[in-house]
């Protein structure tokens, strides 16, 4: 079986065996305050290691319950961190009480993680942006995505996309031409640069739900573009109900989804990708679905699809049960794809077939990018 499924964030089934104990615990800022106010910072300090505490030893019970049930990938919940995660609070992790079991957590996390073969990710929130007008949201999303690299580092984790941070770009570009998108991947890339080496080598890029970085605008530019001009294209992860929601042309005709899952699976050059796959709960609704109504589609490549519904792992499970419907053969897919996908043997990646009638080409093995119409 290609398709791996993975869990986001929290197990409901979990909860409903006892939500206090399997739910996520975290102060918000203002009551860090109001409890520094009242019973001074070390109390404070005190009930945010507690709550972090809590929070590692559950994300250790919810890896140990994914690899019970079946389930092969979690994304790490960035609540496990509560406010220290936060780069303009000014308590770092390091001033906890019990830093050192918060520690030894960490590292626990990853023991479990590797010796169950469960894979982790992480994805920041919108407001972690790598270009804004202002410097300081940039400077704040560096700390924040560098602080995340730390952590997998602590939990032993390679330093590469096996356990992806998962970022949306956030940023749009000022004018819908050419040079403007050619501009704001220049800018993305020299902020990237400011991200520590273990940051950079774990940084992902995901197509949006609406605006300019559709599958094919994030490919050509974040991808192949700053591969030409930078000598690095980052690797992409494919979100099918955003590809839905916002999808990519070229020259006018619609790419189907079958070719941005396989050109996206190429730029992870090698390493199983970690894609996420989910349903609307309605036509044209950006609201997730309580579950999926099939199996995801077996494209013909290993991936892990962290399965974005409200169920969680209830609709995981279904899914894995001995009445779920069957996955689509290789035989339909190559129907539906009607060939409009192949690889190409180069050194990095494989294009999109029709990008010949636009501006990606590729001759004898070498990608070339061109000026032309986005």
């Amino acid at each position: 079986m290609n398709n791996k499924y993975g869990l986001i964030c929290l197990s409901k089934i979990l909860q409903q065996e006892d939500h206090s104990l399997n739910s996520f615990k975290g102060l918000s800022r203002k009551q860090f305050s109001e409890l520094s106010s009242s019973e001074g910072e070390s109390k404070a300090l005190s009930v945010l290691g507690q709550d972090i505490l809590h929070n590692v030893e559950l994300t250790v019970k919810i890896i140990d319950f994914c690899r019970d049930s079946g389930i092969d990938h979690y994304r790490l919940n960035t609540a496990i961190f509560g406010i220290v995660s936060d780069p303009s609070f000014d308590v770092d992790i390091s001033d906890l009480p019990n830093y050192d079991l918060i520690e030894e957590g960490f590292r626990n996390i990853g023991r479990t993680s590797i010796t169950k073969g469960v894979s982790l990710s992480i994805q920041p929130d919108k407001f972690c942006k790598l270009i804004d007008d202002d410097d300081s949201v940039v400077e704040r999303s560096v700390k924040e995505l560098n602080f995340y690299s730390w952590v997998f580092d602590k939990m032993g984790a390679q330093e590469n996309i096996s356990s992806p941070i998962l970022l949306h770009l956030n940023s749009q570009p000022t004018k819908d031409d050419h040079d403007s998108y050619c501009d704001l991947a220049d800018r993305f890339f020299e902020n990237y640069k400011q991200l520590d080496g273990h940051t950079q080598s774990r940084l992902v890029l995901k197509n949006a739900e609406s605006g300019s970085w559709n599958a094919f605008g994030l490919f050509k530019y974040l991808h192949v573009y700053c591969f030409e001009e930078h000598d690095f294209g980052f690797p992409l992860a494919y979100n099918n109900l955003f590809d839905d929601l916002n999808p990519s042309e070229i020259s006018g005709a619609s790419v189907e989804q079958q070719v941005n899952v396989g050109a996206f699976h190429e730029t992870w050059r090698g390493v199983v990708p970690v894609f996420t796959w989910s349903e609307a709960k309605s036509p044209g609704s950006r609201s997730h679905a309580k579950e999926l109504s099939q199996h995801i589609p077996d494209f013909g490549y290993q991936i892990k699809w962290e399965v974005d519904v409200t169920d969680k792992d209830i609709a995981i499970l279904k899914l894995l049960g001995p009445d779920a419907p069957s996955r689509i053969s290789a035989e339909e897919l190559a129907q539906i794809s009607r060939k409009k996908y192949r690889k190409v043997e180069n050194n990095y990646n494989a294009l999109y077939e029709s990008a010949r009638r636009s501006n990606i080409v590729s001759q004898d093995g070498n990608v070339k990018f061109v000026e032309g119409e986005q």
